[in-house]
């Protein structure tokens, strides 16, 4: 058996493992397709203040960022926050919307990417279901209108169709068309303490009886395509332990089960003990699946993730691509072996968003935050941006970053793993355009080699936080394949060759670019 490449049956098992090979798991990445940025103006920090008469008496506050007059750039660039400066943003990292055709042109039709978008596999797969065939969605948001119509039109057509999301706060064509569509399944979950945040899409072919999977970092929103995600496509016989896992979990969550993580827990032991998963998983050492918040039982998801600590301690290197990264085990274990050993090399990408959510002046400038009901913000935030001028409780409705600002330097945060020692560089999407770096993985590099394989790969629905290990509903994956981890290596290389580092980012936030120029993505 060749590093997992074969299908074999386990002694005392119905069940196979594994079959991992490229022919059955291929992976995807959106890299979105989007030109060159050149920075044509920006506007500066520090502003003069306004005076605004209040029911207190005239106060400062921060001026409309809309109104603060720009500065036109020369050649040299934008000023940066080392000293220097810098002319662009490379091409296919600083996407928006308009950029959804060209990123989402099938590779053999596209001039600028060879693989396809995962975009073009969702549709492949969903419009690819006969009558009787079953489909299940797990998503945290479903905002891809084309997805909702090629979901509905396969319910329409005698597909079984399941969808599991978090209950959405704010509408969008897409969730209206799966809620309204005739004998389509919707589970949603609402809580304030725990997020659905699943990732997965998967169909039962009945007439092959093969399970196509699919787990990924992105949601079925731009996450099919403009956003920087990573998704994994498998296609495995039904009597694969894989298969059946995630069976299980698609028939463990029910309107009851929901609101009953006892249940739950119940439901998914029962099914894995009844088909034989655990006995066959633990067989398969090319890949594990911890679906969280399980615990307890005859197979503890969460407390496998404790694991993760293991490969870190084998590894001479780790390479991380992060949305969120806060938890406190994870990062202990590295900055501790930073310290303890000089030969040891972290690299971090995270999305530059969280490096300018904590970046504001001081409060003690003096200037308001708020007068007579209305939000202005300090000189500087994204708050004076995103909230100026609205009464209080429209501001409530507003979320001006998906980062809270101790994200970037709190005890345990990337900031953190830099000053330990570790490379960190930041990805420049254009998160005001709602667009994010939102790759989820981790990379472990082995001192040795183990029987050909030469590190693994950690990733999945979750980021890589105490919440997304313990209490939201997520689904991670431990993979040892070789043609994955050397997939993502290369993914990994190409975004951080065009990220940059803290000195190297623009002087503020709140700058102008203009389109220069297409780029075509490394060959595979």
């Amino acid at each position: 058996m060749s590093l997992g490449l074969d299908l074999l049956f386990i002694m005392n098992s119905s069940l196979q493992i594994g079959g991992w090979s490229p022919a059955n798991y291929e992976v995807l990445f959106t890299n979105p397709v989007c030109p060159r940025q050149k920075f044509v103006s920006y506007r500066p920090r520090n502003p003069p203040a306004e005076t605004l008469e209040s029911s207190r008496g005239p106060v400062r506050i921060s001026p409309d960022r809309d109104e603060v007059k720009p500065i036109v750039l020369d050649t040299a660039g934008i000023p940066t926050l080392g000293g220097g400066h810098r002319p662009f943003i490379p091409a296919n990292v600083f996407c928006d919307q308009s950029d959804l055709e060209a990123s989402t042109l099938r590779g053999q039709e596209n001039p600028y990417r060879k693989a396809d978008s995962p975009l073009n596999r969702i549709q492949d797969w969903v419009e690819g279901t006969k009558p009787g065939d079953e489909l299940f969605i797990a998503s945290f948001s479903f905002s891809m209108t084309s997805v909702g119509h090629w979901v509905c039109e396969a319910a329409l057509r005698g597909v079984r169709v399941k969808v599991f999301m978090h209950e959405p706060e704010f509408g969008s064509d897409a969730f209206d068309t799966i809620q309204q569509c005739p004998g389509l399944e919707l589970l949603q979950f609402k809580s304030s303490g725990r997020l659905a945040h699943f990732k997965s899409l998967m169909v039962l072919d009945h007439a092959s009886d093969t399970v196509r999977i699919s787990f990924q970092s992105g949601n079925i929103s731009s996450g099919t395509w403009g956003h920087h995600e990573n998704w994994n496509f498998v296609t495995l016989p039904r009597q694969h332990w894989f298969s059946q896992d995630h069976l299980c979990l698609r028939d463990a969550l029910t309107e009851e089960s929901l609101g009953n993580m006892k249940l739950l827990y119940r439901n998914l032991d029962a099914c894995r003990l009844a088909h034989g998963v655990d006995e066959a998983r633990a067989q398969d050492p090319w890949m594990k699946d911890y679906f969280i918040p399980k615990s307890g039982g005859p197979y503890d998801d969460r407390k496998e993730l404790t694991k993760l600590a293991t490969e870190v301690e084998r590894s001479s290197a780790v390479w991380i691509a992060a949305h969120h990264m806060t938890e406190p085990g994870l990062i202990r274990a590295l900055t501790d072996k930073l310290k303890a050993d000089p030969t040891f090399e972290v690299k971090m990408l995270v999305d530059a968003e969280l490096f300018w959510s904590a970046y504001q002046d001081p409060i003690g400038q003096g200037l308001a935050w708020k007068v007579d009901g209305k939000v202005y913000g300090e000189s500087d935030s994204l708050t004076s941006y995103c909230l100026w001028g609205l009464t209080e409780a429209d501001a409530r409705k507003v979320r001006c970053s998906l980062f809270n600002r101790s994200e970037f330097d709190a005890d345990f945060s990337p900031k953190a793993l830099e000053k330990a020692g570790a490379e960190l560089r930041f990805v420049e999407t254009n998160h005001l355009g709602k667009m994010l770096f939102h790759n989820k993985f981790i990379l472990f590099q082995y001192k040795t080699p183990e029987s050909g394989i030469e590190g693994s790969l950690f990733t999945g629905a979750g980021n890589l936080t105490q919440s997304g290990f313990e209490k939201n509903f997520e689904n991670y994956y431990w993979i040892r394949i070789p043609h994955v981890y050397a997939a993502f290596r290369r993914q990994f290389t190409m975004l951080f060759d065009k990220a940059v580092s803290e000195k190297d980012l623009p002087l503020t936030w709140d700058f102008r670019t203009v389109d220069d120029g297409w780029e075509a993505y490394p060959s595979e």
